[in-house]
């Protein structure tokens, strides 16, 4: 199997470095997989970062379009779908807030409807409890939504868990997750996550003059 190459749409997917710019994009969030999700065991269906990614598309727009958004998604046709928005910050309740209307809004329009999480650099939350601990988790060096099929969220806490269908399901495991990483693991993953949001400054700033 080939490496996974980044599907780009949006108003600035014909921009002469969008593919570059793309497949840094790609790194960055292979390490976000790879090093929190996968090295912190926080998906159990997380064993091939590639695999698990699915399609893999990246959203040239600088604010997070829904047609656009909900047109690729019905394009690439994959039961497991990450669609970043690296040019676009908007805030964590207004990205949810997208991402739930355009959940919606593929009802009817896909074969079996599938689970859907946001991830966003700035996600709140805290070590108080499970459940605001994911906040933490969630907190990927882009906005991102992630759809994977129904069933798939079962015991999952980061990558394999919704917004609300999936979260009483994944409550045993959201547990046993908050217990795991209390203390001294938790802040070993929040450094790697600062690492890892320090990286995409790094290699995102080389083309921050292309995009004006």
């Amino acid at each position: 199997m080939g490496a996974l190459e980044p599907m780009i749409r949006g108003k600035l997917a014909t921009h002469p470095h969008a593919q570059a710019f793309a497949a840094e994009v790609l790194h960055v969030h292979k390490r976000y997989a790879t090093e929190i999700v996968q090295g912190f065991s926080l998906c159990p269906f997380t064993r091939d970062v590639e695999v698990a990614f699915g399609k893999f598309c990246v959203m040239l727009d600088r604010e997070p379009d829904h047609e656009a958004t909900r047109a690729a998604i019905l394009e690439a046709k994959s039961p497991v779908l990450h669609v970043v928005f690296p040019l676009a910050l908007p805030a964590p309740n207004l990205f949810e807030r997208f991402a739930s209307n355009l959940v919606a809004s593929l009802r009817g329009e896909l074969d079996s409807p599938p689970v859907m999480a946001a991830f966003h650099p700035e996600l709140v939350g805290d070590r108080d409890n499970a459940h605001r601990m994911i906040g933490l988790l969630r907190r990927a060096p882009d906005p991102f939504v992630q759809f994977i099929p129904a069933g798939n969220h079962e015991g999952g806490t980061v990558f394999a868990s919704s917004v609300e269908e999936a979260e009483e399901a994944s409550q045993d495991r959201a547990e046993w997750t908050f217990k795991r990483l209390r203390g001294g693991k938790l802040d070993e993953l929040l450094a790697i996550s600062a690492d890892i949001r320090a990286e995409r400054d790094r290699r995102y700033a080389a083309f921050a003059a292309d995009w004006g």
